[in-house]
């Protein structure tokens, strides 16, 4: 009892009124949003709505459990969605599979289960490849008390064995932006891993050698290579990026409409009248356009604030635990949601490309919503648990 009092005591108020403030931005710029045609605003307010209960019901089981026992839960939940992983490549390939989703734009992602719907198996196993690569790094650590580069590159290896297969299958389905994220988690995890610099330089190179090679090979060697490793529309959001004026009609069509919007809110936002002006994807991927032109700056500002203000807790939380595992955690869930937000909202504003990436906790959708809100759980779980010192 005694325990249960002091964690509940640690519970971290002021992250959970960071993702309370989310919500309700979410839930306010849904209702000034466009809408699909197979929805209605107050439908799509009332199903963020529930999944903001659910994923409030999910941190608080997660925040009751221990987060040391998901060294042994890991590995279970790993297998679970690498086979629905798998069953999502079969369906892409012309095989059966109860409850795949269909192939949209030569991709299947989802699994539609009845009384929940869509379910996107990609998103929870970025929690999943946290979790396992968390527990490789501590178990290599503590078996290595005077590591050799020999050990550096077996610790990169077992790393790579785990990750490879989840960022094949989703690559191949296509879906680029997640394993963006995916990249930007193993890249956290690996940078505080204790993997010596020049080792973690030379992959760096090497990556920058590989990219460079790809564009010589399609500007003047042959395209048909790059096709190899890169789908043609998602080199075609490549040119929307880079040139949308020359690509309104295809690929940068969304970038100026998102450019457009944000600019027509000006400082104080459109209000109502922002409605008047659509934009693709306006409730998920381009959101923060939304925002912009229905808040203006001042709610952009704001919203990019609020999220400063959640990473800088999370990395508070990854600070305070003298766990290795549990820093661990933190580092890939901050090396996550960092990126994601970046990425999300630089693509709306021409900074980055477009990837699909929706907005941390404001998108609508269920299973990033969810993802995240399990992420939070996680951060709670371990800043309740972290053991404090005289001398901190």
């Amino acid at each position: 009892m005694d325990n249960e009092n002091s964690v509940s005591s640690k519970l971290d108020y002021t992250l959970i009124f960071i993702i309370f403030l989310l919500a309700c931005i979410s839930i306010i710029t849904l209702y000034f949003a466009p809408y699909p045609t197979n929805l209605s605003a107050k439908s799509m307010i009332m199903h963020q709505g529930m999944w903001f209960v659910i994923g409030g019901l999910v941190i608080a089981g997660i925040y009751i459990m221990d987060y040391d026992r998901f060294k042994f839960l890991s590995w279970i939940f790993y297998g679970i969605f690498m086979l629905l992983l798998f069953g999502l490549f079969a369906k892409q390939h012309g095989v059966p599979v109860p409850f795949a989703g269909d192939v949209v734009n030569g991709a299947v992602s989802w699994y539609n289960l009845p009384g929940i719907g869509s379910v996107q198996p990609s998103e929870f196993m970025k929690i999943v490849l946290i979790l396992i690569i968390s527990q490789i790094i501590v178990k290599h650590n503590e078996s290595q008390a005077i590591r050799q580069i020999k050990d550096d590159f077996i610790l990169l290896g077992k790393i790579v064995a785990v990750a490879f297969l989840p960022l094949i299958i989703v690559l191949l389905q296509p879906d680029l932006g997640t394993v963006t994220v995916y990249l930007a988690i193993i890249a956290s995890l690996i940078i505080i891993s204790g993997i010596r610099w020049r080792i973690i330089i030379g992959l760096f190179l090497i990556a920058v050698i590989l990219i460079t090679a790809l564009v010589i090979c399609y500007f003047y060697i042959d395209k048909n290579i790059v096709f190899l490793f890169i789908e043609q529309h998602q080199l075609d959001r490549f040119y929307g990026w880079l040139d949308p004026q020359n690509n309104q009609n295809q690929e940068g069509y969304q970038l100026l409409k998102s450019l457009m919007k944000i600019g027509s809110g000006e400082l104080y936002g459109r209000g109502f009248a922002a409605t008047n002006f659509s934009i693709p994807e306006g409730w998920t991927d381009f959101i923060f356009a939304v925002i912009c032109g229905t808040f203006g700056f001042v709610g952009g500002s704001i919203t990019i604030a609020i999220y400063f203000l959640l990473v800088y807790r999370l990395v508070n939380a990854a600070l305070k635990t003298h766990d290795s595992y549990g820093t661990y955690i933190c580092t890939g869930i901050i090396g996550m949601l960092t990126f994601t937000i970046f990425e999300n909202i630089g693509m709306t504003i021409q900074l980055m490309p477009i990837t699909g990436i929706p907005l941390p906790f404001i998108s609508y959708g269920g299973s990033a919503l969810l993802t995240n809100m399990i992420a939070i759980g996680l951060v709670l779980s371990i800043e309740a648990r972290s053991r404090q010192y005289m001398f901190d």
